[in-house]
């Protein structure tokens, strides 16, 4: 019997191989950088008494300081959720891998 190995057979064989767990490459995630930090209760403000003193442009500054800091907890939790899949990835290649 004669086998004939045509083009796409010997391309397919060589992907195979190529493709097998010895060649895998897997990238380590890198953990977000830094959490972000609350912003500071204005000075003026008795939180035990549940008073304050302050002018408005105060107030309505540590609002936007608030408002900003919920932004980048948001903006963190996403990271750390994408962190968490990319880890999983990692380990399921190092698993593979072996």
């Amino acid at each position: 019997m004669e086998y004939k190995l045509n083009l796409n057979m010997l391309a397919g064989l060589a992907f195979l191989t190529l493709s097998t767990n010895s060649v895998a490459f897997c990238i380590e995630p890198s953990a977000p950088f830094s959490k972000p930090n609350k912003p500071s209760t204005p000075y003026c403000v008795n939180e035990w008494a549940n008073t304050h003193t302050c002018d408005q442009w105060e107030i309505d500054s540590y609002n936007s300081e608030v408002e900003a800091y919920n932004r980048d907890v948001e903006m963190y939790i996403n990271d750390l959720e994408l962190y968490v899949a990319e880890a999983s990835d990692y380990a399921r290649c190092e698993i593979d891998s072996l």
